[in-house]
C-alpha cells in the first residue's frame, strides 16, 4: 500500500464541504418540525393527519428529486445545479420562516426539499470523481459524519428552537449557514466531464412521482376516511396500476429513469427492503414518540426532542465503526448484533407499551432508544454498502439512485402510518380522553413496528455472504458510493 499522501486541491475540498454544509441544513430541518406538531395542531386549528404533511411532504419532494439525480449530473452543470439547490433553500426557508398559513409552510417546505434532494447527491459524486481512489475513503467519511450529525441533532434542535423562541426560527436559524454554504460551492465546485444531452424519461418520471403521491394520500386517508372505497381504494389501485406501468415502459426502453435489471440481483434486493424497513421504523419512532410525550404525557417539546438525542448521537458515532465491522468479519456479524440489538429494544417497548408513564420516558425508554439505535447503525449503512457490492458497475447509478430514493420515501411512508395508528386510537375509543386515546394508538404503532422489525431481522439473519471478496477496490467503491 502507497503511503504517499494525494495532492487534493484546495477548490476541490472547499467545494465538498460547502456541498455537505448545505446537505447538512436541509437534512437538519428535515424532521425537526415534529416535535412542533401539536403546537402547529393549535396554531393552525387542525389536526395531526393534516399537520404530519409538514415532514412527509418534504420527503415525499426529496425521494421525487432523488429519482432522477443521475440524469440531472449527467445532462446540466454542476454549477447550475447548485444554484438551483441552494436558491430552493433559501427560498424555501424564507416562506417557512414567515409562512401565515399551513399551506404556505407546505409549500415552502417542498422547495426547500427539492433543493436538498438536489444538493446531498453532489457530495458524494465530487469525492467519486474529483478525489483519488486511496483518499476516497477518509472524504467520505468526514462527509457523511457531518450528514449524519443532521438526524442526530434534529429532534433536539427542533425541541430546543420551539421550547425557547419559536418554531419559525427552525428554518430562520439555517437560512444564513445555507447561504454561505451556497455561494462558497457555487464558487468552487467544477466538474470533469462536460453534461451530455439525452432524453428526459418524462413520462416514467411521471409515473413514479404519481405512484409515490397516490400510495402516501391513501395511507393519509385511512384516519379520516376509514376504508373509503373513493379516498383509499381508488388511490391505492391507481398507485399499482402507476407501478406496473413504469415497469412496462422502463423494460422496452434503451434509457430507463431507473434500470430494473437491479431486481435480478436477489441480495441486492434483500438489503434495499432491509435498508427500507428500518428507516421507515426509525423515522416512524422519532415522530411516534416525541407527539406521546406531548400529546399524551404533557411533556414541553424541548423534552420530547431531548430524549431521543442520546440514541441519535450514538446512532451518528457508531455507523463509521460498523462499517469497519463489516470490512474485518464480513456481513453477517454486524447484521446479527444489529437484529439483537433492533429486536430486544422493539419488543422492550412493546412490552411496556401499557406501562408508559413520564419516568419511563425519560429514563428506561430513553435506554430502550439508544438499544435501537445500536441495532439501526449495524443495519443501515452496511445494508446500501452489502446491496450495492452485489451489482455490476454500470448498474451500481440506478442502485444508488434507488437506495436514495426509498430512504427518504420509507422516511414520508413512516410517518404517514404513524399518524394514522395513532389516530386509530380515537376510532377504537371515542368515549376516552384525549391522553387515552393517544398512549391506545401508540401501543397499536409499536406492535406494529415489532412485526417490521421481526420482517427485518428475519432477512437479516438469512442473509448470505458475498461469495466473492477479490475485488477489494470495488467494494471500497461501492461502499463510498
Amino acid at each position: 500500500m502507497s503511503t504517499t499522501t494525494p495532492v487534493i486541491p484546495t477548490q476541490t475540498k472547499v467545494a465538498i464541504f460547502g456541498t455537505a454544509s448545505l446537505a447538512f441544513c436541509g437534512i437538519l430541518v428535515e424532521t425537526s418540525m415534529n416535535v412542533t406538531f401539536p403546537t402547529l395542531m393549535h396554531q393552525f386549528h387542525t389536526t395531526l393527519a393534516t399537520v404530519q404533511w409538514v415532514t412527509t411532504a418534504y420527503l415525499l419532494a426529496v425521494a421525487a428529486t432523488m429519482v432522477i439525480t443521475a440524469f440531472i449530473q449527467q445532462r446540466f452543470r454542476w454549477r447550475t445545479i447548485i444554484n438551483v439547490g441552494g436558491a430552493g433553500f433559501v427560498l424555501g426557508g424564507l416562506l417557512c420562516t414567515v409562512a401565515p398559513q399551513l399551506w404556505l409552510l407546505l409549500f415552502g417546505r417542498i422547495i426547500q426539499a427539492i433543493g436538498t434532494g438536489l444538493a446531498l447527491p453532489l457530495v458524494f459524486a465530487q469525492i467519486m470523481t474529483q478525489v483519488p481512489f486511496t483518499a476516497q475513503g477518509r472524504f467520505t467519511g468526514t462527509a457523511g459524519m457531518l450528514i449524519a450529525l443532521a438526524p442526530s441533532l434534529r429532534p433536539t434542535y427542533g425541541g430546543l428552537v420551539t421550547q425557547l423562541l419559536s418554531w419559525r426560527l427552525i428554518f430562520g436559524i439555517t437560512l444564513p449557514f445555507g447561504l454561505i454554504a451556497w455561494l462558497i460551492t457555487a464558487k468552487t465546485i467544477r466538474q470533469t466531464q462536460a453534461p451530455r444531452s439525452r432524453p428526459f424519461p418524462l413520462c416514467q418520471f411521471g409515473l413514479v412521482v404519481a405512484a409515490l403521491i397516490l400510495l402516501i394520500f391513501s395511507v393519509n386517508n385511512l384516519s379520516t376516511h376509514g376504508l373509503s372505497l373513493v379516498f383509499v381504494w381508488l388511490p391505492l389501485l391507481l398507485a399499482v396500476l402507476a407501478v406496473l406501468t413504469f415497469t412496462r415502459s422502463a423494460t422496452r426502453t434503451t434509457h430507463p429513469l431507473i434500470n430494473l435489471a437491479v431486481f435480478q440481483q436477489g441480495n441486492f434486493t434483500r438489503a434495499l427492503l432491509i435498508y427500507f424497513f428500518i428507516q421507515f421504523i426509525q423515522i416512524g419512532l422519532t415522530f411516534l414518540l416525541p407527539n406521546f410525550a406531548q400529546l399524551a404525557l404533557g411533556k414541553n417539546a424541548l423534552v420530547s426532542g431531548l430524549m431521543l438525542l442520546a440514541g441519535s448521537l450514538c446512532s451518528a458515532i457508531l455507523s463509521p465503526l460498523a462499517g469497519k465491522l463489516m470490512d474485518r468479519r464480513g456481513i453477517r456479524r454486524p447484521f446479527q448484533i444489529g437484529s439483537g440489538f433492533l429486536l430486544l429494544a422493539t419488543l422492550s417497548l412493546t412490552g411496556l407499551a401499557q406501562h408508559l408513564s413520564v419516568g419511563l420516558i425519560i429514563g428506561l425508554f430513553v435506554g430502550l432508544f439508544v438499544g435501537f439505535q445500536i441495532g439501526f447503525s449495524c443495519l443501515f449503512n452496511n445494508a446500501l454498502t452489502y446491496g450495492l457490492q452485489q451489482l455490476p458497475p454500470q448498474l451500481m447509478g440506478d442502485g444508488n439512485a434507488l437506495f436514495n430514493t426509498l430512504q427518504q420515501y420509507s422516511g414520508s411512508l413512516g410517518t404517514a402510518i404513524m399518524a394514522v395508528l395513532i389516530t386509530l386510537g380515537t376510532r377504537m375509543a371515542p368515549s376516552a380522553s384525549s391522553t387515552m386515546q393517544t398512549t391506545l394508538g401508540t401501543q397499536i404503532a409499536l406492535w406494529f413496528s415489532l412485526i417490521i422489525i421481526m420482517i427485518v431481522a428475519a432477512l437479516a439473519l438469512t442473509t448470505k455472504p458475498i461469495a466473492n471478496m477479490a475485488d477489494d477496490q470495488h467494494q471500497s467503491r461501492s461502499s463510498n458510493h
